[in-house]
Formats: structure tokens, C-alpha cells, sequence
């Protein structure tokens, strides 16, 4: 199992969230956070977004086989060329619920 972690710039949140609620990489759900970003690059920023130094962002957490995260992050990919969307991800040494 991984953990993927994508961060995705506000403009973009509503196409992403839609485009992962349908995706068959992700059958076991995923996470979104409201999160803002601190330092890069801010060329899409609102002047207030530049005057406070962090940008709106979301931040989505999913866990999933390994398997399956090269063809998610190629259909992501090829789906949203954006700079601004970013990606990585992380061992689960485990995972479950309390059922």
C-alpha cells in the first residue's frame, strides 16, 4: 500500500475532486484538505494571497495499492498539465479500520 499526496491549486480543486471521485485507481476513497501553500512560486496568485505569503490550495490524501499509482499519476498527468499540481508519496505500513 502508498500513500499518495496531491496539492492542487484552488483554481483546479473542483475538476480534480470531480475527476477522482471517478477514477478506478481509487475505489477505496480518498481524503481533501482546505491547506495553503508557503514560498515557490507565485505566479497565479491573488495580490492578497502575495501580500499574506501562502497561497489557497487543496490537498488530497488517498491510500492505494502500489500497483496502481503509476497509472493514476499518468492519467493525472495527462488530464491536468499544471505546474502548481504536485505529487508524492509515502509507505502505509499498515492500514484498516476498527469494523
Amino acid at each position: 500500500m502508498v500513500k499518495l499526496n496531491l496539492v492542487c491549486p484552488a483554481a483546479l480543486t473542483e475538476q480534480l475532486v470531480e475527476y477522482l471521485l471517478e477514477s478506478e485507481w481509487l475505489d477505496g476513497g480518498f481524503t481533501s484538505l482546505a491547506t495553503h501553500g508557503h514560498g515557490g512560486d507565485f505566479m497565479g496568485a491573488s495580490p492578497r494571497e502575495k501580500v499574506r505569503g501562502r497561497v489557497q490550495s487543496l490537498t488530497v490524501v488517498a491510500i492505494l495499492p502500489t500497483g496502481n499509482v503509476t497509472a493514476l499519476l499518468e492519467a493525472l498527468r495527462g488530464r491536468f498539465r499544471n505546474p502548481h499540481l504536485v505529487w508524492w508519496t509515502e509507505p502505509v505500513l499498515g492500514f484498516g479500520d476498527f469494523a
